[in-house]
């Protein structure tokens, strides 16, 4: 108890922090914004400001100050790096257009009188030629690194055709490099069952297992299969392996106990000290509840029964056929029926009792029924345990 109310606290320190701290930041002015070298965004709080309320003028001197120092910032780093003439250089000159021209959407939204105030800039060639020119460059280092042939090259090689897609949908044939770099870039992990125990298992223990759905953990380089695909080399085996199973012998216990309760039978004449009824000031005899105590002899049942599986999940390097990580791994599936005879006088039965005796003894299920339920259990657990370890599958070696 004391755990949940010190984590309930915790939690709501850092509700408190986190909402302090959004409002800090919304607080912020625009001025303090411009004085920390937060250029944008002191555009963006002068603007939002300027929209409600065109005319304050310390408002707009903060905006043509952030605007002015925003865009030499930029326009002096687009110098350097075309006069560095690197061509990996040309995605920053890109995305510096795109940003002095966001930067100026910002201004065009504004009251004419205040937009009347700026001089604009039309970029649209230099984003053009810039886009044109990073594109090329994504693309000619996106397949150098493709034709490495390894899989992290291959993974960068999908950075760069991905970028293409973002600022130049339809360039070349960038979509089916990105195909062919996701191919080459994931890891595809099979899931497999062994049974090592000396026990038969039911037919659709298997089934049952390979029902978990490991398809929720794919990742972008990360791809599970629990049934093999021919057409898919598998980079991982991840073995749940079984090696213990147990099925209980079933078991009924028994415990006999009594229940008293007392209740109202009927009424009675209250009587005085000298055995005398009572009157009341009318006359009337008094009459009070008769209250007897009255028992019950309970017989309770439980029929008890477990199925217990064990073993471990085995991550396995099929490249070089080693074992890099083992995990534990048990359920224990139960089975327990509780049922109850009564004799007696049923009012005096507690209610969890008077429930009790309406449940009748019933067959108990087979090894079958309880192993499968074993395996349910196994499911959930194995796909923990394998989401837990999903990061070091992803992982290129």
């Amino acid at each position: 108890m004391n755990f949940q109310n010190n984590s309930r606290t915790h939690l709501v320190l850092l509700l408190s922090v986190l909402i302090v701290g959004s409002l800090a930041i919304s607080c912020t002015s625009s001025e303090k914004l411009l004085q920390r070298g937060e250029y944008d965004q002191a555009i963006d709080r002068s603007a939002e400001r300027l929209t409600k309320k065109p005319s304050r003028t310390k408002e707009l001197n903060v905006l043509k100050e952030a605007f002015e120092l925003a865009n030499s910032f930029d326009l002096d780093r687009i110098e350097f790096l075309e006069m560095e003439g690197l061509e990996q250089n040309s995605i920053e000159i890109f995305h510096l257009y795109e940003q002095l021209n966001r930067r100026q959407n910002v201004i065009r939204r504004l009251p004419a009188k205040i937009r009347s105030q700026f001089t604009l800039v039309n970029y649209n060639r230099e984003i053009i030629e810039a886009k044109n020119l990073a594109a090329d460059t994504s693309y000619i280092r996106g397949i150098e690194l493709l034709n490495r042939g390894d899989r992290l090259s291959a993974r960068k090689a999908y950075e760069e055709f991905n970028r293409i897609r973002v600022f130049f949908p339809g360039y070349k044939d960038v979509n089916n490099l990105l195909y062919e770099a996701k191919f080459y870039g994931t890891k595809n992990v099979l899931f497999v069952i062994e049974n090592e125990s000396d026990k038969v298992l039911p037919a659709d223990f298997e089934a049952e297992l390979k029902k978990a759905a490991l398809k929720d953990l794919n990742t972008r380089w990360l791809n599970f299969d629990t049934y093999a695909d021919s057409l898919v080399h598998y980079d991982n085996y991840v073995v749940l392996s079984i090696r213990n199973i147990d099925v209980s012998p079933e078991r009924i216990e028994s415990r006999t106990f009594t229940e008293r309760q007392e209740i109202q039978d009927g009424e009675r004449y209250e009587l005085d000290q000298n055995g005398n009824v009572r009157r009341d000031s009318l006359g009337n005899d008094i009459r009070v509840p008769n209250m007897v105590t009255v028992s019950a002899e309970v017989t309770e049942s439980r029929q008890a029964k477990s199925a217990f599986v064990g073993g471990s999940i085995d991550y396995i390097e099929l490249t070089t056929g080693q074992l890099i990580r083992t995990d534990n791994i048990s359920v224990e599936a139960v089975f327990d029926h509780y049922s109850a005879l009564a004799s007696g006088n049923e009012a005096a039965l507690s209610h969890e009792t008077a429930k009790m005796i309406q449940n009748r003894p019933v067959p108990f299920p087979p090894d079958e029924i309880m192993l499968m339920d074993a395996a349910s259990l196994l499911k959930d657990q194995a796909k923990n345990h394998i989401a837990a370890n999903r990061r070091m599958l992803e992982q290129v070696n």
